[in-house]
């Protein structure tokens, strides 16, 4: 009886079918071009929050909103400011204002996404070439002091006239001043130079002399300590 009556009715059940999904609107693409960005939203809880637009994911549907002021020297890297973050679904975003947008010096006060631009930043391939020559150069001047042929005496000898004064190499010679020739083993007097510039060789003696009483070791000698001397111990007493 009952089947009769749901037959009468005429009356046919409809599926409800799932609403496939949209592709992203010209409103989320402004949100993600506006990420970086300084704005404001409110929701629809009337819950207004000012920030920096940290990120806008698609999939998702929602926003996340770093509300921490911004330092007085921004990092071009977002996400190593500390920050108070809000994730906010667009479904609930009411208004919604951008205020600065990442790498524009003026402000917009317009509501909306419109004029939103992707934030961009020039990279200044002189300044990064000068850096990288800067770089070569200096590895280049460290490696022009070192000699392989030297001794390890020689080598240290270098690097202490070369602290003070212009030093280069020879083959194994050491040259100070471009007047002031030392010689291996690198002794007093194994420096030499002309008569025109005898202030020069004192003031490299000078420091030679420095180098050997640090050192505490002859000229020309190493720095190896001696051996010690044996002191004989006098026989007990008593047996």
């Amino acid at each position: 009886m009952a089947d009769g009556k749901r037959q009468s009715s005429g009356k046919v059940a409809t599926p409800k079918v799932a609403a496939q999904p949209q592709e992203p609107n010209d409103r989320d693409a402004s949100i993600s071009k506006a990420i970086g960005g300084r704005i404001r939203v409110t929701t629809s809880t009337n819950q207004t929050l000012e920030g920096t637009l940290y990120t806008a994911c698609p999939i998702t549907n929602v926003i996340a909103l770093n509300t921490t002021p911004p330092p007085p020297n921004p990092s071009s890297n977002i996400a190593a400011q500390p920050g108070d973050y809000h994730i906010i679904p667009v479904s609930q975003v009411q208004s919604l204002t951008i205020l600065h947008l990442p790498g524009e010096p003026d402000r917009l006060d317009g509501p909306g996404f419109q004029g939103a631009l992707p934030s961009t930043y020039k990279v200044d391939t002189e300044a990064l070439n000068a850096r990288v020559d800067a770089a070569v150069k200096k590895l280049k001047e460290k490696e022009a002091t070192r000699n392989k042929g030297a001794s390890k005496e020689g080598q240290e000898i270098f690097d202490q006239m070369a602290r003070t004064l212009p030093t280069r190499w020879h083959e194994n010679n050491i040259v100070v001043n471009d007047n002031v020739m030392i010689k291996p083993p690198y002794r007093l007097e194994d420096c030499a130079a002309n008569k025109d510039h005898q202030h020069s060789l004192q003031h490299v003696k000078k420091i030679l002399e420095a180098y050997y009483a640090k050192k505490k070791v002859p000229q020309g000698g190493t720095s190896a300590a001696r051996p010690g001397v044996a002191t004989p111990i006098p026989p007990r007493k008593g047996g």
